[in-house]
């Protein structure tokens, strides 16, 4: 009899996730749609970095796949949140009430203003600078010919990259949510982790100078900071909760 409930509870959320799934696809599809409307707009605003140098397409269909990737990613993009909000409605009989509203009016919200606040922080400040260095060295001996596929895959790899550093503060403090992770630990490790950050950034952006490596550095150890003294918080909160 109990496996037979386990039967039919796993065969419901087979089917409940093939519906996710579904319209996660669907919904990509549609914001790509969009986004492609004005894929024209967003190629300019990639190709600024390189300062008139132009791109080229090796094949007939390398230019047209660009501007799909561009498309797709940039769909992607604006897609997460209603994304993120399926899995939770997916995820809604383990979910309590106030942590659904969290999540939904507060996690997504944050972490998507984090998100494309990394994206706006990569592109301003990383890439000119990462580029530019590239570029320099390759000029020393050859002649820059940039296939556009190649460029827009790396960009849009290089901001992802910078992009989900930015998204620190909620990873920290969804992991002390459940245990494995408290502000004493992420205090005494406060050292590793700014260790971690320059070696971050050296390794998503090699190219920066001294001062931009500094600039680039600060924000991230600031939302290690502020995730520590969010968490006391939400320590203190819970010691509250308990003594009651």
């Amino acid at each position: 009899m109990i496996k037979s409930e386990l039967i039919v509870r796993a065969v419901h959320w087979i089917e409940r996730f093939r519906k996710i799934i579904i319209w996660i696809i669907l919904i990509i599809i549609i914001a790509a749609s969009l986004v492609y409307i004005k894929a024209d707009l967003l190629i300019n605003i990639l190709t600024k970095p390189l300062n008139g140098i132009p791109l080229h397409f090796m094949t007939p269909s390398e230019g047209l796949m660009a501007k799909i990737k561009i498309s797709f990613l940039g769909g992607i993009v604006v897609a997460s949140p209603f994304i993120i909000f399926l899995i939770i409605r997916f995820t809604g009989p383990i979910l309590t009430k106030k942590i659904k509203i969290l999540l939904i009016f507060i996690i997504i919200p944050l972490s998507s203003i984090l998100f494309f606040g990394g994206l706006c922080f990569g592109y301003i400040l990383v890439i000119p600078s990462t580029i530019q260095f590239l570029i320099a060295c390759g000029t020393e001996f050859m002649d820059p010919i940039l296939s556009a596929n190649q460029y827009f895959s790396f960009i849009v790899t290089l901001l992802f990259c910078v992009g989900l550093i930015f998204e620190l503060p909620i990873i920290l403090i969804a992991l002390s949510r459940i245990g494995i992770i408290t502000s004493n630990i992420l205090k005494k490790k406060r050292k590793v982790a700014i260790l971690l950050s320059f070696i971050s950034i050296a390794l998503v952006a090699p190219a920066l100078d001294a001062f931009t490596f500094i600039l680039v550095t600060m924000p991230i150890i600031v939302l290690y900071e502020l995730s520590i003294w969010s968490i006391v918080l939400l320590e203190k909160n819970d010691g509250r909760k308990k003594s009651k």
